[in-house]
C-alpha cells in the first residue's frame, strides 16, 4: 500500500504544540524539541503504509557527530544497548523503530528524537575528535562508510559541452542511477569551478544522475554564493548531509 501522510497528519495533531510536523513525498517530518550537543534540533522522519509506520532519525545522530569532527568508525555495536533499551534499533547508525500502529506516531517520534540526543552525546564524550576539522574527508569517510564499495572518490562525468568533469564522490545507487556528492571550499575558484561543472552536467538532462553540493556551514558564507551554488546544484549544509544523502538513497532504493 502507499504511504499515507495524511493518516500520520491526523495521529501526530496532538505533538503539533511540542513540535512542528510537515509533510513530505512519502511521510511526514516531526522537528522536536530535543537538542543535539550543537544545538539543533532533533527531526524524526515517519515513512508508513497501512496501518503501520517505521520512525527514523535518518542518521541525524551521527551526521551531528561528523559535523563536529568525529572521526568516522561502526558504533552500531557500542550504541545498541541505548537503543534497545528503548525497543529501537541501529543499522549503519540510523537509529529507527521497529513497525508500530499509525496511533504510536508521536511515541515513535518522542523515542526516536530522545534516543539520537542521547546517542550523539555518547559519540562526543566516547568519539575521538580530529584536531583540525577537514569537512571534504569527513564527508568522504561518511560515504565510504555508508556505501563502501558503491562509492568513488574520484570520477569524471561528460557534461553538455563534451567538455569532462572530475567529481569527488560518486556513489552508484540502484541501477544505472548515480549520485554526485561534490564538497566546495569557501573560495571565488572553487565555488565558480564546482558550479560550472556541476551546471554543464545538469544541462545533459540525464535523468540518472542525481546531483549535491556540499558546504561547510560553519564557514561564513554569503547569500549571494549561496545562491550560486543552488544554480549548480542542490547545496546542502554539511551538518545536513547526512540525512539528506540517507533519504536519497532510501528513496532510490
Amino acid at each position: 500500500m502507499t504511504p499515507n501522510p495524511d493518516l500520520m497528519m491526523r495521529a501526530c495533531h496532538g505533538l503539533f504544540e511540542l513540535a512542528g510536523v510537515k509533510r513530505v513525498e512519502d511521510g511526514i517530518v516531526a522537528t522536536t524539541h530535543c537538542m543535539y550537543p550543537s544545538n539543533s534540533l532533533v527531526r524524526v522522519t515517519v515513512r508508513g503504509s497501512g496501518a503501520t509506520i517505521v520512525a527514523s532519525d535518518e542518521g541525524g545522530a551521527l551526521g551531528e557527530a561528523l559535523a563536529g569532527g568525529i572521526e568516522v568508525r561502526n558504533y552500531d555495536r557500542a550504541l545498541a544497548h541505548l537503543v534497545r533499551e528503548q525497543g529501537l534499533l541501529i543499522r549503519e547508525s540510523v537509529i529507527y523503530t521497529p513497525q508500530m500502529s499509525m496511533e504510536a506516531t508521536p511515541l515513535a517520534i518522542l523515542l526516536v528524537a530522545n534516543a539520537s540526543q542521547e546517542v550523539a552525546r555518547w559519540m562526543f564524550d566516547h568519539g575521538k575528535v580530529k584536531r583540525a576539522r577537514d569537512f571534504k574527508q569527513l564527508l568522504a569517510d561518511f560515504l565510504s562508510k555508508r556505501f563502501d564499495a558503491r562509492v568513488a572518490h574520484g570520477g569524471f562525468f561528460v557534461g553538455h559541452s563534451n567538455k569532462q568533469h572530475r567529481f569527488a564522490n560518486i556513489v552508484s545507487l540502484d541501477g544505472e542511477r548515480k549520485l554526485i556528492i561534490d564538497p566546495v571550499s569557501n573560495d571565488p575558484s572553487s565555488i565558480n569551478a564546482r558550479v560550472v561543472a556541476n551546471l554543464d552536467v545538469k544541462a545533459t538532462g540525464n535523468p540518472n544522475i542525481i546531483q549535491r553540493i556540499v558546504y561547510d556551514d560553519e564557514d561564513d558564507w554569503s547569500a549571494v554564493d549561496l545562491n550560486l551554488l543552488q544554480v549548480g546544484a542542490t547545496a546542502v549544509p554539511f551538518s545536513r548531509a547526512g540525512e539528506v544523502i540517507e533519504r536519497i538513497a532510501s528513496v532510490a532504493g
